[in-house]
């Protein structure tokens, strides 16, 4: 079994652009090498379709809004909300955090339970006025880390922003770009300078490592490009691979799963018993699949069976920054099964997918099937029931707020 823990997150990765989940595809040879060997779930799921708010879920293993993190600048509810880091600590795992974006610095809570949590500061190193780094600052900083580690084992967080819409080359077709950035900035520059320090450091052999992203891309599906507008699967959908070095569980997994199902997994994992565990996890372990339990999935909307997911599209930060670039369409929520996918919008309008007829999304069944809907929108209040003031957004000073204004408009998320 492993020694050492990377979680590795990539910003708007799309899983059918990786070599491992698309053989017409091979510019991911780095990443395409972790999965070998490797649990593959072909139906992973986030829980946003914006940065902040669906890395929250992941590192604490309970919906957005149970963590309070639903927007852009989000920021954890209550100190009882414990991360997988802190967790990670009591196993014995020295812990670090590298973000690569100024939107997941201290401030939103995401660094509890780390002892070395590197926030993007601004300074030569950042690009676009100090809001983002690149993947080799943060290899940098996690080989030093290492350095400095000895021999103990380690739990690492490494969230890579190489691959996000902004910097694209805007004079090719997405098409193009896309897949030319993601083998390069990607796959060549960040993970496979990753492995190379970590072969260099003797932790390679014997490391695990969950790959995922934070959410997906549109690439001119549904009408758009970039990610924050909807609840559809190209940018709910993530790739998940488990790298455990234990050959026995390498497999392609294709029941439905979800980015808080990583943490109570991880648990497991370090032998912590189910009664320690936090109460009110929204995930469940995965060791049961990863062995080969795979349980059926018929798509009843279940709520320990769905998986939810929410949107602001008009409202990325709320406060005294209010000069925002509105995304299109009202609030929405869904919730994904293993067959369907349930969206409820602010304004009532609903709709219902079959997503083993239709994985594209493309032909809206909620006025066919209206039971079916029914039951949906009946789980869906079950269980968010309370949900809404559970929320938190970072506050700034006016002096702060001019800088982060300035932060989010290099970032295309403000006029």
């Amino acid at each position: 079994m492993f020694r050492d823990v990377f979680l590795i997150s990539i910003d708007c990765l799309r899983p059918d652009y990786l070599g491992a989940y698309n053989l017409l595809r091979r510019q991911t040879p780095n990443l395409d090498g972790l999965a070998r060997g490797s649990a593959l779930f072909t139906q992973a799921v986030s829980h946003a379709p914006f940065t902040t708010p669906a890395l929250a879920s992941l590192l604490t293993g309970r919906y957005p809004y149970q963590t309070g993190v639903r927007l852009l600048l989000g920021q954890l509810c209550d100190a009882g909300v414990e991360t997988l880091a802190e967790f990670a600590r009591r196993a014995g795992y020295l812990t670090a955090g590298f973000p690569s974006t100024f939107i997941l610095n201290s401030p939103t809570g995401l660094g509890r339970g780390f002892d070395h949590y590197r926030d993007v500061q601004d300074g030569v190193d950042t690009g676009r006025g100090g809001c983002w780094q690149k993947g080799d600052r943060l290899n940098q900083a996690l080989d030093e880390f290492l350095a400095g580690a000895g021999r103990r084992r380690v739990f690492c967080w490494l969230h890579y922003f190489d691959l996000h819409d902004y910097h694209l080359d805007k004079g090719l077709p997405i098409e193009a770009s896309y897949p030319r950035d993601l083998g390069a900035r990607i796959d060549r520059d960040c993970v496979g300078e990753l492995i190379g320090i970590l072969r260099r450091r003797g932790r390679f052999n014997e490391a695990a490592f969950i790959l995922t992203a934070d959410h997906g891309e549109d690439l001119f599906q549904h009408g758009h490009r970039g990610h924050g507008h909807h609840l559809y699967d190209t940018v709910l959908r993530v790739p998940l691979i488990w790298n455990l070095k234990e050959p026995s569980l390498a497999r392609r997994i294709d029941g439905q799963v979800r980015h808080v199902d990583i943490m109570p997994t991880l648990l497991e994992l370090w032998g912590f018993p189910g009664s320690g565990w936090p109460a009110g996890l929204d995930g469940r372990s995965l060791v049961p699949l990863l062995r080969g339990h795979e349980a059926p999935q018929d798509g009843e909307p279940r709520p320990a069976d769905c998986s939810y997911a929410e949107a602001s599209p008009g409202q990325l930060f709320e406060g005294d920054l209010k000069s925002y670039r509105a995304f299109s369409g009202p609030e929405q929520r869904s919730l994904r099964t293993g067959g369907y996918k349930f969206i409820a919008h602010a304004g009532g309008r609903r709709e219902l997918y079959d997503l083993r007829d239709d994985p594209l999304e493309m032909a809206d069944i909620a006025g066919a099937c209206e039971e079916l809907a029914d039951r949906f929108a009946g789980t869906l209040a079950e269980m968010t029931a309370g949900g809404d003031d559970r929320f938190r957004q970072i506050e700034f000073s006016p002096d702060e707020q001019e800088k982060v204004m300035s932060r989010l408009r290099e970032l295309g998320y403000v006029a």
